[in-house]
């Protein structure tokens, strides 16, 4: 933080060690002496080192939370801008900073988008660095350079740490505008991100897992039926995808927790405190869903062509007859 332009003094960094090494704690002690050291027993992913911190910073009745991945590398006025664009817009109450591809002038993300089918990717992603941000856009902000205020987690909670990791930022967004906040990006606030994506089995699995378990949790039963054709069909193409990887023991694991009955005790749990939270229709919610996959790592000629249209032929028809 003193490389910031933000005062130091009214900030509080938290460095959380998420189940690391004695050598790998010393070290980060040396080079942030000045930061707070959590230290947490074991690995408990994205969402549970972040909830160690963000507990504390609650505690101390800190009126912004930001958090800021380990991969990452920020600009001077980073959190400068952040806080301005969340001083100034008491109507949006979640901000992503402007995330570039680290060592380029590329976007890695100009806030997130949501699928009707519940993938997540970043909007603007490849494309120059000049491109505008659109606040009609941002469906959620990336947990990479995020900035909550104190009172979204006070009505809401804190990140599901059944998640571990990947998709918990889209889960918590999501779960936020039930109760009526709102989503936006702070051009002002640069990051600069070492994105790199990676198939992994385990990522995958992840992916798939939580994907599947932000919409039983967050949608309307009616909501969920009007989807379940193409949800359907897109389950099948996956799973033909994980076999065909020769990934089919991350897809008996991926069926297994999606089938088992601690799976929906969660999701009845979950589904239970969103019930509570709602304020806002599905309808104003899911009909702004993108209505094609947009991941320009995997762009096949099959989803561009054939599978895009058909996705989008069928939401266009769909989300019409959604009104609840």
């Amino acid at each position: 933080m003193k490389a910031q332009s933000y005062p130091a003094s009214l900030t509080t960094v938290f460095l959380v060690h998420n189940g690391s090494a004695a050598a790998q704690r010393q070290q980060a002690a040396q080079l942030a002496p000045e930061a707070r050291h959590l230290t947490l027993a074991r690995n408990r992913g994205w969402t549970g080192g972040n909830n160690a911190a963000i507990r504390v910073a609650l505690s101390e009745a800190f009126a912004y939370v930001v958090m800021l991945n380990v991969d990452t590398v920020v600009d001077r006025g980073w959190l400068s801008g952040l806080v301005q664009a969340a001083d100034e817009h008491p109507t949006i109450h979640i901000w992503q900073s402007r995330i570039l591809l680290h060592g380029t002038t590329k976007i890695n993300s100009l806030g997130n988008r949501i699928h009707y089918l519940g993938f997540g990717y970043c909007h603007g992603y490849g494309q120059p660095q000049t491109t505008s941000s659109s606040a009609a856009m941002v469906d959620y902000a990336s947990g990479a350079a995020m900035l909550v205020k104190r009172e979204v987690f006070e009505t809401i909670g804190l990140f599901r740490e059944d998640y571990m990791s990947y998709y918990d930022d889209m889960e918590f967004c999501w779960r936020a505008r039930l109760v009526g906040y709102n989503v936006g990006v702070a051009d002002a606030s640069l990051c600069y991100h070492k994105y790199t994506f990676r198939k992994s089995p385990t990522r995958l699995y992840y992916l798939q897992r939580n994907r599947l378990m932000t919409l039983f949790s967050l949608e309307r039963w009616g909501t969920l039926l009007m989807t379940l054709p193409c949800l359907l069909v897109a389950e099948g193409v996956l799973t033909g995808y994980f076999l065909a990887r020769g990934w089919g023991r991350t897809q008996r694991r991926l069926w297994r927790s999606v089938c088992s009955p601690a799976t929906w005790r969660l999701v009845a749990a979950h589904r239970r405190h969103a019930r509570t939270l709602r304020r806002r229709k599905d309808a104003e919610i899911v009909k702004r869903f993108a209505a094609t996959v947009v991941f320009p790592e995997l762009d096949h000629p099959v989803l561009r062509y054939v599978l895009n249209p058909l996705l989008w032929l069928y939401w266009t028809t769909a989300k019409r007859f959604i009104v609840w």
